[in-house]
């Protein structure tokens, strides 16, 4: 009669393999990192995308400042010659009325600043681009006003 199964030893080494992949891989897995950094590329491309749509619908010229510190709409000219109307270098309202602006919290490393105008056709100026993280994010922002985000 042969009996079949594991020994012990076999089954003490699976577990010590186990073990050791968890320890090493599994936190590569959930490494909050990545997920801020892409988080804030994404809050970056949205408020450039923003600001592209705003200067179209308002016919006013939109500047977009992003740097290590955060990043900021504003008014590149004065728009209207009312007293209430936005002035050169106020700052955008977001669609909920407070200050469209952010904080670089995740302290995400950014290659150069990014300062780009767009005018009431949605073009650019001046052409620029930008990398988050070491390379792994880029945004290029052409002087026509076609915005790439890569990946």
């Amino acid at each position: 009669m042969v009996e079949r199964g594991f020994t012990i030893i076999e089954l003490i080494m699976v577990i010590v393999i186990l073990a050791i992949i968890s320890a090493v891989a599994l936190p590569r897995f959930f490494d909050r990192k990545t997920f801020d950094e892409r988080f804030y590329f994404e809050e970056v491309l949205s408020s450039v995308r923003y600001a592209q749509k705003l200067a179209v619908a308002s016919g006013c010229s939109i500047k977009v400042l992003a740097d290590s510190d955060g990043y900021r709409l504003t008014y590149a000219k004065d728009c209207g010659v009312g007293p209430a109307d936005p002035k050169a270098n106020e700052l955008v309202a977001n669609p909920s009325g407070e200050d469209y602006q952010g904080v670089n919290e995740y302290d995400v490393n950014i290659d150069k600043s990014l300062s780009v105008t767009f005018d009431s056709l949605g073009a650019a100026h001046p052409a620029a681009s930008v990398e988050f993280s070491g390379g792994i994010f880029k945004l290029i922002v052409h002087s026509t006003g076609f915005i790439e985000a890569t990946p």
